[in-house]
């Protein structure tokens, strides 16, 4: 009589994929503690934004305001420059250039940059600069630099390159801007800037710059450009 064959015992699956385990019901909490770390995290962002934006607001009128009047100065002596953001945009004026006032529908928390560059024969690329950045530890500052063409040089892919060079007048965290040391330097740096024009001689401008100031970036731009 023939023998019957053993069956052989099923051994379970050890692998999760095999014998997945039941999902624990769903009970809201991990979905509302999703949404509340996404609303905290916005806050926090919605925060720093408006604080940043309040200090912009603020430090920028008082730079274009300073940035403005030196304008004007040098425009009594038939020294032409340039203000950016321009004047009409920020400025309401009742008696050109001396009586304005700042518009209300005007965004100066917005405004990353100002600038007064420097438009008159000779003195191409003279621009003093004040813009915001972000250290490498995520800290806002407010720098301020000098910026001139140190000469051109030919190349044969990219033509005429002007070779610009950078002092650092003032660099700070935007939360601590010290208006009484960024006008002291100020004071200095317009006063030697003006002084060359009327002698006209922007190396001996540049020289003070070099021997005062820390040395920035230095970098090549097409000479086409402003």
């Amino acid at each position: 009589m023939p023998r019957r064959r053993a069956q052989a015992a099923v051994v379970p699956d050890v692998t999760p994929e095999a014998n997945p385990e039941p999902a624990l019901r769903d009970d809201g909490w991990v979905s509302s503690l999703r949404d509340e770390l996404k609303k905290t995290a916005k806050t926090s962002v919605d925060a720093k934004a408006g604080e940043e934006s309040s200090h912009r607001a603020e430090w920028n009128k008082r730079l274009l305001q300073d940035l403005w009047e030196i304008h004007n100065q040098f425009e009594e002596v038939s020294v032409h420059l340039s203000i950016e953001p321009s004047q009409t945009l920020f400025a309401t004026f009742v008696e050109f250039p001396e009586k304005w006032t700042f518009k209300e529908n005007f965004d100066f928390g917005a405004v990353k940059t100002v600038e007064l560059r420097d438009r008159q024969p000779g003195w191409l690329g003279f621009t003093l600069r004040f813009w915001y950045y972000q250290t490498n530890e995520g800290k806002p500052h407010l720098r301020g630099i000098f910026e001139w063409c140190d000469g051109e040089s030919y190349h044969r892919y990219t033509g005429w390159m002007r070779m610009m060079t950078q002092a650092v007048l003032y660099d700070a965290p935007e939360s601590h801007v010290d208006f009484r040391a960024l006008h002291a330097t100020l004071r200095d740096v317009v006063v030697k800037w003006y002084a060359a024009h009327l002698d006209r001689t922007p190396e001996t401008f540049v020289a003070h710059l070099k021997e005062r100031y820390p040395k920035g970036a230095t970098y090549a731009k097409e000479s086409y450009r402003d």
